[in-house]
């Protein structure tokens, strides 16, 4: 949905400022800290120790915080105020549904988890839990977090991973959003049954627009939580998520591991995407990414052992390993800042 075009200007300006923060400063912040550093540190502690009082590491940090706010939160031309301004049009939106019904399941007495509620997870105001306007500020958001890449290509990438896995027929996709990363899978399964499952209703309401939209006639969305779904033993032969493993409290970790073991018959496999550093430098920014955009868990969930995890799940053929978001990405020399993607995989024996 278009946003009035002096928001489309400020956040194009904001888009701007974070190619140069990813394609400029970054380099130059990285050639910076090995030379401070003597070459690569031998962990994160060392590298925060080295950098934390560094005036450009002060720059990089300030940037990368502020971008993110202003896009949201800019009083007059963030995100959020623009779609607030505009809710009508927002409103118009999710009452039509031209080109097809996609099936929606809402829960009005879902209980929203307290650590859901206490954070406003990626500077998000107000997280996505409630007004009717926060999918679409997701939705235009995540157009801009991933500089060097086309409109959601990582899940058209991870889609096309999935395939080499094996003809799904019932695939669940948790923590599902406004549906950008179950669309693709229904496209590459067209013969599957696919169900999104989410917390947010404002996402799952404009989900199931996106959904009919594209005309996906195997697509259906349910109000759901990953942890306790409802759903039944041995239902799929897929679960997948994206991004969704570093945004829960590590005992929900396993909850959720857990129950995507659960919720597979015999065979079938779980892929969970998300982030994982390579290297101590890695991490250091990582971390630091953390406390900059209000992601409460992400640290903690880079320093556990993941393989472990999907163990004591109860999963077999275990592998962790990083993902291309892009061709090239996952190259030694890539030059441009860009988040450690990963694939947490594991079948059920």
């Amino acid at each position: 949905m278009q946003t009035d075009r002096s928001t489309a200007a400020f956040q194009a300006l904001i888009g701007d400022m974070r190619n140069y923060w990813a394609k400029e400063l970054y380099p130059e912040f990285a050639a910076h800290a090995q030379r401070k550093l003597g070459g690569a540190p031998d962990s994160a502690e060392q590298a925060d120790a080295a950098l934390r009082d560094d005036p450009l590491y002060g720059y990089y940090a300030w940037l990368e915080r502020h971008i993110q706010r202003m896009k949201y939160s800019h009083p007059d031309y963030g995100l959020k105020a623009s779609f607030a301004r505009n809710r009508a049009a927002v409103e118009a939106r999710l009452s039509g549904r031209d080109g097809g019904t996609v099936p929606l399941q809402l829960d009005p007495a879902m209980e929203i988890p307290q650590y859901y509620r206490d954070v406003d997870i990626h500077q998000h105001p107000g997280n996505l839990a409630g007004d009717d306007i926060d999918g679409f500020v997701y939705q235009a958001s995540a157009l801009s977090i991933h500089p060097n890449t086309k409109r959601f290509e990582v899940h058209d990438r991870f889609a096309d991973l999935v395939r080499g896995y094996g003809d799904f027929r019932r695939i669940l996709d948790m923590g599902c959003g406004f549906g950008k990363s179950t669309t693709p899978l229904a496209r590459a399964f067209p013969e599957a049954e696919v169900l999104g499952i989410e917390l947010s209703a404002p996402c799952l309401k404009l989900a199931v627009v996106e959904g009919a939209e594209q005309r996906l006639g195997n697509i259906a969305y349910r109000q759901a939580d990953c942890l306790r779904s409802g759903l039944a033993d041995g239902s799929f032969d897929l679960v997948t998520s994206t991004q969704l493993l570093h945004e829960l409290p590590l005992a929900e970790i396993d909850t959720v591991l857990a129950e995507s073991f659960r919720l597979l018959q015999s065979g079938g496999w779980v892929m969970h995407l998300d982030f994982r550093s390579r290297h101590p430098f890695e991490a250091f920014l990582m971390r630091g990414h953390a406390q900059r955009n209000n992601e409460a868990f992400m640290a903690d969930f880079d320093r556990m052992d993941a393989a472990s995890a999907f163990a004591r799940a109860g999963f077999v053929d275990v592998a962790v390993v990083p993902f291309a978001e892009r061709e090239g990405a996952t190259d030694p020399d890539y030059p441009y800042w860009r988040f450690p993607w990963a694939l947490f995989a594991g079948r059920k024996p």
